[in-house]
C-alpha cells in the first residue's frame, strides 16, 4: 500500500473516531441537562404542593373565624333588639 493510502485511512479513522466521541459528549451532557431539568420541574412542583397545602389550610382557619363571626353577629342583633325592645317599652310606660 502507498504511504498516502495509510495516511488517508488513518486520517478517516480518527475523523470517525473523533466525531464518534463528540456525538456520545453532547449525548451525555443532554442526559444531564435534561436531569437537571426533570430535578428542578420536581422541585418546583414540590413547593406549589406545600404552598397549595398551606393556602387550605389558611381558608379553613379563615372559614372557621368567619363562622364564629357569623354566630357573634346572631348574638348582638338579637341583643339589640332585645334593647330596643326595652327601651321601646321604657319610653310607653
Amino acid at each position: 500500500m502507498a504511504t498516502e493510502t495509510i495516511i488517508s485511512l488513518v486520517l478517516a479513522f480518527c475523523a470517525l473516531l473523533f466525531t464518534a466521541l463528540s456525538f456520545r459528549r453532547t449525548q451525555n451532557q443532554d442526559t444531564s441537562a435534561s436531569a437537571t431539568e426533570r430535578a428542578t420541574m420536581t422541585a418546583d412542583v414540590r413547593y406549589i404542593r406545600q404552598s397549595i397545602d398551606e393556602i387550605k389550610l389558611e381558608n379553613r382557619a379563615i372559614q372557621k373565624d368567619v363562622g364564629e363571626l357569623k354566630t357573634k353577629i346572631v348574638e348582638v342583633e338579637a341583643s339589640v333588639a332585645n334593647a330596643h325592645r326595652r327601651i321601646d317599652d321604657m319610653q310607653k310606660g
